[in-house]
């Protein structure tokens, strides 16, 4: 199986980036403002890309530690995100948090794969560029067309 992995720093708390990967209205300023998300084991997040014509993502929430640990289990969205990981594990550096960044499970390495790697460094950018700045980049990224 292969794994897309990215560690970087980002200059904001880990519970600070813990609460951008868990709270609806937090995930909304990233990565897609039409979502529904629970911030509780069990339950099931949904990420809607309509607009952007790259359609719904669906998680299983299966591991939150407050600031050091979110995990979800892909249950809709490309066929080849089924049954996938992605997790992110969150660490305390020099007043900034360590990211890892893993998402997991894949048994092909191919062009899809390439594109979902593709598509995370936009969002994860997002994601840091929010946390620093407070603008992120919510949405497909731009080589995807509606």
């Amino acid at each position: 199986m292969s794994a897309i992995i990215k560690e970087f720093i980002i200059a904001a708390t880990p519970e600070r980036v813990f609460n951008a990967l868990t709270q609806q209205d937090e995930l909304a300023h990233w990565w897609t403002d039409d979502l529904s998300v629970k911030p509780e084991v069990g339950s099931i997040a949904e990420f809607r890309f309509l607009k952007w014509g790259a359609g719904v993502l669906t998680f299983e929430v299966t591991e939150l530690e407050v600031g050091e640990n979110v995990s979800w289990v892909s249950q809709k969205g490309p066929a080849y995100w089924l049954g996938t990981n992605v997790t992110w594990q969150l660490t305390s550096f020099q007043d900034k948090t360590q990211l890892v960044f893993t998402h997991d499970g894949f048994t092909q390495v191919n062009e899809i794969y390439e594109q979902t790697r593709k598509n995370w460094e936009y969002s994860l950018g997002s994601l840091k560029s929010y946390l620093e700045t407070g603008k992120g980049t919510p949405g497909a990224p731009p080589y995807i067309k509606p």
